[in-house]
């Protein structure tokens, strides 16, 4: 499975009380069957409808990491994300930062290490923005000091720097 999953189907009453105990039961006690990897969700979306009688049921689950293995390169270490793939990640443990630091809270550790193991693996990737890897690297460095030292005034001016290099890199690549 990929980091998601739909279903999509018609039931009635009983099957559907039956799916939503599954549903709680792997968000619980972990995935299984149906609902592989659900226990790691980042989005569950579900819609009910009742359809003459019939109750339609659509669920879409975006998994926070994929369920399949990852996939090794010819070197033996983990092959790179797509760079589109890796864009869209950062995207997410980005925007919870950005919003955490400026509503003076201090962010998970797991959004602070994604994004920081997510940002070194970007300027990795040649032909994006190589000029400005180095101070968006030096940036990372500063936010990762920051909060390490559990400063929210120094998170958030790294913040705003790196939301300042984003913005500078997307203003020409994007």
């Amino acid at each position: 499975m990929s980091d998601d999953m739909t279903i999509s189907k018609y039931l009635d009453a009983g099957e559907l009380a039956a799916f939503f105990r599954a549903l709680a039961d792997a968000v619980e006690n972990g995935g299984h069957d149906e609902f592989a990897c659900v226990d790691d969700f980042r989005k569950i979306k579900i819609g009910v409808k009742n359809e003459f009688g019939q109750i339609s049921l659509k669920a879409k689950f975006k998994a926070a990491k994929p369920c399949a293995p990852e996939a090794v390169g010819a070197d033996g270490e983990p092959a790179r994300p797509k760079y589109k793939d890796l864009k869209k990640r950062m995207r997410g443990s980005f925007k919870i930062l950005v919003k955490m630091v400026h509503d003076g809270v201090e962010p998970p550790r797991e959004a602070v290490d994604a994004f920081l193991a997510d940002a070194a693996l970007m300027v990795g990737y040649p032909g994006y923005g190589d000029e400005y890897y180095e101070s968006f690297t030096q940036v990372c460095a500063e936010f990762k000091a920051a909060y390490e030292s559990g400063d929210l005034e120094r998170m958030h001016a790294a913040v705003d720097g790196l939301v300042h290099e984003k913005s500078r890199c997307h203003a020409k690549y994007d």
